[in-house]
């Protein structure tokens, strides 16, 4: 027991390799407080552990009090060149990738909490309550660029039609249907009838027939060599379609942190290894398993250990 517990000490002590780090500004927030803020604070570090670069990201934080379904959004400021290609990453990704802070000043990114709904900020979530750090993960993964640039009518940013040289995320890179991969490598352009069909084919399947998919070779390894379906719902659902994995298909104990609609009670707050293969695919070098989630396993082998003495 004791060994236990000296290990749990000594890995808390010693960071196992570098860590990305979130700097927030709540100056228009005023619905945080000390609680949400370290609620927060807290999730942000167990994210920034995932990477092994080094880079601290600006964010600015704002909060609202409205009756909707939204939880909370997430997102990067875009700073330029704007490149045709797969080169409109986010502020935020271009820091973590090592690149010298491309918009100054100014904030890297942004979170918007909804405090209209019924929160539970530490880690004993109640049924009844959402898990504040399960979304708050899940929102700075579209921060870092978990999220597709490409519009319903098959549009980029630049508002460039379909079967024409466009700017993409580097997400859309590996958007497919069940054929293969819709944007031309070499042309840029987005094969426009085909987007048509996938961005609201419906539920995914395994093997691939119907919806949109991500086609990365990692995230497609971590998959047992499948594409990954993403969420295509018909009618196509505006800021979930195309940027989240298929909350119809990731069901029951299969659910991924990047479903993208969650309920009250606990939540996912690990990354799955199909995640872990996007952030890969999307350039990113990551550990399978950050120390935070590490010593949280240690320290329940310990508690384990200590009730089988009080036995």
């Amino acid at each position: 027991m004791f060994g236990g517990l000296l290990l749990l000490l000594f890995l808390s002590a010693t960071p196992l390799h570098a860590v990305v780090v979130f700097s927030f500004d709540y100056a228009a927030a005023p619905d945080f407080d000390a609680t949400s803020k370290a609620s927060l604070e807290s999730a942000a570090t167990t994210f920034g552990e995932y990477f092994t670069n080094t880079a601290t990201i600006d964010i600015e934080v704002t909060s609202s009090n409205t009756n909707i379904n939204t939880l909370a959004s997430a997102g990067s400021n875009v700073a330029p060149p704007y490149n045709h290609g797969f080169e409109l990453a986010g502020v935020v990704a271009r820091k973590i990738l090592g690149e010298v802070d491309p918009n100054g000043v100014s904030a890297d990114g942004d979170i918007d909490v909804n405090f209209y709904h019924n929160w539970d900020f530490d880690d004993d979530v109640d049924a009844f309550a959402f898990d504040f750090k399960n979304v708050l993960l899940h929102e700075l993964m579209h921060a870092v660029g978990f999220s597709s640039w490409i519009w319903s009518d098959g549009m980029d940013a630049f508002s460039t039609a379909p079967g024409n040289q466009g700017t993409w995320a580097p997400f859309d890179e590996f958007l497919a249907d069940s054929t293969g991969r819709l944007i031309d490598p070499t042309t840029f352009a987005l094969d426009g009838a085909r987007w048509n069909v996938a961005s609201v084919g419906g539920v995914g399947t395994d093997p691939p027939t119907v919806g949109l998919y991500f086609d990365g070779p990692a995230a497609k390894a971590a998959h047992g060599g499948s594409m990954v379906p993403i969420y295509s719902p018909n009618p196509w659902n505006e800021g979930s379609s195309g940027s989240h994995v298929d909350t119809d298909f990731f069901v029951g104990s299969n659910v991924l942190l990047m479903n993208h609609a969650v309920g009250t009670g606990p939540g996912v707050r690990t990354l799955s290894h199909i995640e872990l293969g996007v952030l890969s695919d999307l350039g990113f070098s990551i550990v399978p398993e950050p120390a935070s989630i590490l010593l949280i396993a240690i320290g329940s082998v310990a508690l384990m250990t200590c009730g089988r003495w009080r036995r």
